[in-house]
């Protein structure tokens, strides 16, 4: 968060607002470039310039942990998250994926032990202290708005009775709304050549398989999974399996409750 401008600073600022219109635009179809600069216009005006949005499949296994990321968050600490795993013991991205309520980043702090506390260390070295995590849920997706603090410690109760950041919970509908607007966006709309396989194959990695799970359940090699799941990923314009996986679910080409045809004849 900006440290001159932020709303939950603990000094004599009560808060900082955004006009419901600024929302309101979050919600339409929009350029992608065009619509990313009005998220960042807005939580800026919100005095949150330093900030996450993710959506993508709860289980995700793609190679890069940062695909799709809309943030502002230091690119030190995105290449340091990265390259030493930390997704693998990211307590803000578990709590986000399995529940509904916000997560203030030092109330887990300050209980952390061990590995966690392991994250949260690295964390604060990289200015990201104190902050706030909002899950997402959109269909089979999940996902996180995250906002930085300054580096007061700020309480639960301080964070909530901030104007500033209740109207993030104000803002999670309209973001949901632009966010579905660009999963279905012509430059991601899944196309619908899609074979059989390349389907099945996104089913299974919705469902979290890996690329070694899939070859033994449609009983194939895993050179032949990975050339489906590149087709599938050319044909959806994704740069990533998640990428794909999550415009695939969104536009309703894979349902995780429905069985696969292969899968099917197999039983």
């Amino acid at each position: 968060m900006d440290k001159l401008n932020s709303p939950v600073c603990g000094r004599t600022q009560a808060g900082r607002t955004a006009p419901l219109t600024a929302f309101m635009s979050l919600a339409k179809d929009a350029n992608r470039c065009d619509w990313e600069r009005l998220v960042n216009k807005v939580l800026r005006q919100l005095g949150f310039g330093s900030y996450l949005i993710s959506l993508g499949p709860a289980a995700p296994r793609d190679t890069d942990p940062l695909a799709g990321l809309i943030t502002t968050f230091p690119k030190r600490w995105l290449e340091h998250y990265r390259g030493d795993g930390l997704i693998e013991i990211d307590p803000i991205l578990r709590h986000c994926r399995r529940e509904l309520l916000p997560f203030f980043w030092d109330n887990e702090r300050r209980r952390a032990r061990g590995r966690s506390r392991h994250f949260w260390q690295q964390r604060e070295q990289h200015g990201l202290r104190s902050g706030l995590s909002i899950p997402l849920r959109y269909e089979m997706l999940r996902g996180t708005l995250s906002v930085a603090f300054d580096d007061t410690q700020i309480t639960e109760r301080e964070g909530l009775s901030n104007p500033a950041v209740y109207q993030l919970f104000m803002l999670i509908p309209y973001l949901l709304a632009g966010m579905r607007h660009q999963l279905q966006s012509p430059a991601t709309q899944p196309r619908q050549n899609l074979t059989p396989k390349e389907l099945d194959c996104l089913y299974w990695a919705s469902a979290g398989k890996t690329t070694w799970e899939i070859s033994h359940i449609l009983t194939c090699s895993e050179r032949t999974i990975d050339f489906h799941l590149l087709n599938a990923r050319r044909k959806l314009g994704s740069v990533s399996r998640q990428q794909a996986v999550s415009a695939a679910v969104a536009c309703g080409l894979v349902t995780p409750t429905v069985e696969p045809a292969v899968y099917r004849r197999q039983k």
